[in-house]
């Protein structure tokens, strides 16, 4: 789709950037503090951040997607691995090809970089998503468990 391009965050971009990050967080139930968003933005805008993304544009440049990503170490590999940890693509813009292509950003960079692995994670009713996420990528059968750090003794 030529009407889509994928770059990344420019300052001017916050309050469009924020709506779909609102939208992801709803999606899953959650909300966070004003003060993550600010921090979030301003990690996504420097070059280096432990938050990166890119957005996805349409042709008049309003954002249609986004897209976080983090580099971590692995005890399995000198090299690090990259986790994409926010994917989110309007409503009104499903279906044009956003998704794939923020997901392919990620994997260009994650190579660039000498990541070992691309990986992500998603609800299992989340079948919009994982329609696609069975196209671009494979489902290794592992289950996520959370301990909770903030229950009281």
């Amino acid at each position: 789709m030529s009407a889509l391009t994928i770059t990344l965050p420019q300052p001017t971009d916050f309050e469009d950037w924020r709506r779909l990050w609102t939208a992801y967080l709803a999606f899953y139930d959650t909300s966070r503090e004003e003060a993550l968003y600010h921090r979030n933005w301003a990690e996504l805008l420097r070059p280096e951040g432990v938050v990166r993304g890119f957005v996805a544009r349409g042709a008049d440049g309003r954002l249609l997607g986004l897209t976080h990503y983090l580099f971590q170490a692995t005890a399995w590999s000198e090299a690090p691995v990259c986790y994409l940890q926010d994917l989110y693509v309007d409503e009104a813009a499903r279906g044009l090809g956003a998704g794939r292509a923020l997901i392919e950003a990620v994997a260009q960079v994650a190579q660039e970089a000498g990541a070992v692995r691309l990986y992500w994670l998603t609800h299992e009713t989340n079948s919009t998503a994982r329609a696609l996420y069975d196209r671009v990528a494979s489902y290794k059968g592992f289950v996520r468990y959370d301990y909770d750090l903030t229950a009281k003794p």
